[in-house]
């Protein structure tokens, strides 16, 4: 017998089951806050779990985990939270916003993930797509030797007028919060963007400091002195370091500071040691996954789902 409860404490268990000696996974989120907290229990065992929440023109699915051999529970959990959502169409997996966890990792499975890197079993892919979703937006991630790169980028290493510094280790607060400015400014026109409050998003880089190379994440300046852009990449195991976010403000996209951004953060990884560069997460589409000349190999593919009333 199957049955689909709100049940908090079983819900936080879960994932304790899914990734039983599992040597790469890293608890997710404990501070969670959604609508309802679903829980599938079957035999007396909960077995998958899923939380929804409701926007004004979306129901949004996240913080899902299940175990594997139970496809009629999963059925029925997706059931009960879009029947209670109520919403033409349905998003995820999402934990709430794309400033937390969203995206299904579709593999290749055969390499470990990078820090911060969608992790799940690989046949959650199989449990979304048999239930009803289909692919809403495609993401990738490329392995590439960083000196590749340099040589690709060497002749828009530089743009007159513009400077590149490195984050102040000294104002880390305060240079996390230029990031969440431009973050803002960046992506609020991205689709499926929401607002969150700066305390929150420092709440995001608690204990990253001690992880971060400051040489390594990068502020573009305007002539005028305003920060335009940043890139934000860190190290990795295994010698590679993990290129994570590019941006720059929309009325300087056209001025070549991205790839400038780009040129000067592999230059240092190269000087740095490094011989392996993670490209990670970008949408299928956008011209920052052409940065690397052709040079990257693909590491992972990851889906966004729909689910169309």
């Amino acid at each position: 017998m199957i049955e689909v409860r709100e049940d908090l404490e079983a819900f936080l268990r879960l994932p304790e089951r899914v990734y039983a000696g599992d040597p790469f996974y890293i608890p997710g989120r404990k501070d969670v806050q959604a609508q309802k907290f679903w829980v599938a229990v079957e035999e007396g065992e909960p077995v998958a779990r899923v939380a929804a929440w409701r926007s004004d023109s979306l129901g949004i699915l996240g913080l899902f985990e299940a175990l594997d051999g139970h496809p009629e529970a999963v059925a029925k959990l997706f059931r009960e939270a879009i029947g209670w959502l109520d919403r033409e169409t349905v998003v995820g997996p999402m934990d709430g916003d794309t400033w937390h966890r969203y995206r299904l990792n579709v593999g290749p499975f055969d390499e470990p993930p990078f820090l911060g890197e969608p992790y799940n079993p690989p046949y959650y892919e199989s449990l979304w797509t048999a239930n009803g979703f289909t692919v809403l937006e495609r993401y990738y991630s490329k392995r590439v030797d960083p000196a590749a790169v340099v040589a690709f980028l060497e002749n828009k290493r530089n743009v007159e007028g513009y400077q590149l510094r490195s984050l102040d280790r000294g104002r880390f607060r305060d240079e996390l919060r230029t990031v969440y400015e431009l973050s803002r400014r960046i992506f609020d026109r991205n689709f499926l963007y929401t607002e969150i409050s700066e305390g929150e998003f420092l709440r995001l880089y608690d204990g990253m400091e001690r992880l971060l190379d400051p040489e390594l994440i990068l502020f573009a300046h305007a002539p005028d002195g305003e920060a335009v852009g940043f890139l934000f990449a860190y190290p990795d195991r295994d010698g590679a370091v993990d290129f994570k976010t590019l941006g720059v403000l929309p009325a300087h996209r056209r001025s070549g500071v991205a790839a400038a951004l780009f040129h000067e953060g592999h230059r240092r990884a190269v000087e740095k040691g490094f011989r392996i560069a993670n490209h990670c997460l970008f949408k299928e589409g956008n011209p920052s996954g052409d940065l690397d000349g052709g040079a990257g190999t693909l590491l992972r593919t990851y889906h966004l789902y729909r689910y169309a009333v």
